[in-house]
């Protein structure tokens, strides 16, 4: 067992994922704006608000609301998704004074949750852009630059009260203007719905595993909430900068290392649970250490998560997982927090130690099952920078081997399909790495997969079997 666990662990850190910042796009930077503008403008309108209802505080209730946002995108029609968010962003920005000039009272409550609800309407119709309209290394930057956000937060904002005075009224009110001019000035946020099937269930794409994952992540991370903000057992400022040094690793590991998801993910769960170990000792370095520690973690959990979540889904083709993640984003906010704020509430235990029982149970669960996870899902090919069937000088040839894929059952990735179609064209492996942009690694690796699939042992196999492509020759 053991054999096949470090066997399955070297092998993880050998795969690579080949991303680049030549794929960021200039004409797609206003949609990539588009998710971490939501994100910032919802987190920035709850600090100035304290109110309790139902026995809850008002940043406990405002989940639900949000999470009630995300629901409707599980029914909303894929034509309709660009209007719902222009429509839900400018009442947004209408309730934006209401929440700014009144006092706190009932009335003040029920707009911010009315806000809250437009913001969860507002990040899901986002993420539909960030899924479907970007590539890899451009969801990569946007939640970096999430991150940024949250590690400015904690480093400058809490250390200083005049920003934060500043920051969660007019700071906000500034937010919330860019992102309205974003989004009705963006041209180009309308995706091409013909390559999104609305029946799929996205079998074959991983898309089930990354959302597993991803409640894993929320599950860890809602302990955050409990032992900084009820406790304060966290050093916000070491906590921030280790956000900020989380945002620097992930583009020295993804984009000049080009290491896989799984790298980071393994590093979000062994720093998560070593920084809220180090927590639970009542003494100035752990205190700091730990912070620090769970800071860096949470961090590279926060940013590879969505990453991989976003990446699955634009590969499932699929609304319907699309859908079905919005549906369990409303199961996290709406179900997943409240038990957590009752267990929080009512164990006679300091937060700290139900913290860490949790990470610890969810994380030595991820570290067993890391075989499984490897196999179904980040073997994967989590590149999609560029793609063939974009390309017009092949989009033909691309569309008949995709045709043949699927009348043949022969379970081909996209980048299986894109290679096929470059080698029936007569290109040699180098030739195709620089079509596609990608390493010659990366394509001999998909070239065995693909063989393997075909149940070919050679090129002159290839060739025997499928007719090259008019304008091709036989290598």
């Amino acid at each position: 067992m053991f054999s096949r666990l470090g066997a399955a662990i070297t092998k993880t850190f050998q795969v690579r994922d080949e991303l680049s910042f030549s794929n960021i796009r200039r004409a797609m930077w206003p949609v990539l704006l588009v998710f971490p503008l939501s994100v910032i403008a919802g987190d920035l309108r709850y600090f100035d608000i304290k109110i309790a209802a139902f026995g809850l505080e008002s940043w406990e209730l405002m989940l639900y609301f949000l999470g009630l946002g995300w629901l409707i995108l599980a029914f909303t029609p894929k034509n309709s998704i660009v209007s719902l968010l222009r429509i839900s962003v400018l009442l947004s920005a209408i309730l934006i004074p209401f929440q700014l000039f009144l006092s706190d009272g009932n009335l003040k409550l029920v707009l911010f949750l009315a806000f809250q609800f437009l913001n969860g309407i507002c990040a899901a119709c986002a993420f539909y852009l960030f899924c479907f309209v970007l590539n890899n290394v451009e969801r990569l930057f946007g939640m970096s630059l999430i991150m940024f956000y949250y590690a400015f937060y904690y480093t400058i904002w809490r250390e200083f009260p005049i920003i934060q005075e500043y920051g969660k009224t007019w700071g906000g009110a500034v937010v919330m203007a860019v992102y309205l001019v974003v989004v009705f000035s963006c041209t180009n946020l309308k995706t091409d719905t013909s390559r999104i099937e609305t029946g799929s269930n996205g079998k074959g794409s991983g898309v089930l595993f990354v959302i597993g994952l991803d409640c894993i992540y929320y599950m860890i991370m809602c302990v955050i909430n409990y032992i900084e903000y009820i406790e304060e057992s966290l050093s916000n400022i070491a906590f921030g900068i280790g956000s900020l040094i989380s945002v620097i690793l992930v583009i020295i590991i993804h984009l000049w290392k080009g290491r896989n998801a799984m790298y980071t993910w393994l590093l979000f769960l062994t720093l998560s649970l070593l920084g809220l170990g180090a927590l639970l000792y009542d003494s100035k370095t752990t205190f700091y250490s730990g912070s620090f520690a769970y800071g860096l973690g949470g961090g590279f959990g926060y940013i590879i998560i969505y990453y991989l979540c976003a990446g699955a889904i634009k590969m499932s083709k699929s609304l319907r997982m699309f859908r079905f993640y919005c549906f369990i984003f409303f199961i996290q906010y709406c179900v997943i927090s409240g038990i957590y704020s009752l267990m929080f509430n009512y164990i006679d235990m300091p937060n700290k130690y139900i913290a860490f029982g949790i990470i610890l149970v969810l994380g030595s669960a991820c570290f067993m099952l890391i075989p499984f996870i490897q196999k179904k899902l980040f073997e994967a090919d989590w590149t999609d920078g560029l793609y063939l069937k974009d390309m017009e000088q092949y989009s033909k040839e691309y569309a008949e081997t995709e045709a043949r894929n699927v009348r043949d059952n022969l379970i081909l990735t996209v980048r299986e399909e894109e290679i096929l179609t470059l080698l029936l064209r007569g290109m040699a492996p180098k030739d195709i790495a620089i079509t596609l942009k990608i390493s010659y690694d990366t394509i001999r690796f998909h070239q065995k997969n693909l063989y393997r699939k075909l149940r070919i042992k050679s090129i002159q196999e290839l060739f025997s079997r499928y007719a090259v492509f008019p304008g091709g020759k036989v290598v």
